[in-house]
């Protein structure tokens, strides 16, 4: 039994409601397209800033050393 919320899709034609997945269908593609972008960006921004940390520490350690060698 339907929800009063989609009693309307029982006055559609078959043709309409054909007509109504397919526009769905392609909705759902295009946010998934969209959802794979970004899950590429965000992997891709991910590394960047995993490779900046890494080279972040290393000098850290470097200015460490001179430090020490100064002093």
């Amino acid at each position: 039994m339907p929800s009063d919320e989609y009693k309307h899709y029982l006055l559609l034609t078959p043709e309409d409601l054909i007509s109504i997945i397919e526009k769905k269908d392609k909705e759902i593609g295009n946010l998934l397209v969209k959802l794979k972008e970004t899950k590429e960006s965000r992997d891709k921004y991910y590394e960047y800033n995993k490779f900046h940390m890494e080279e972040i520490t290393r000098l850290d350690k470097q200015i460490g050393e001179y430090k020490k060698n100064i002093t």
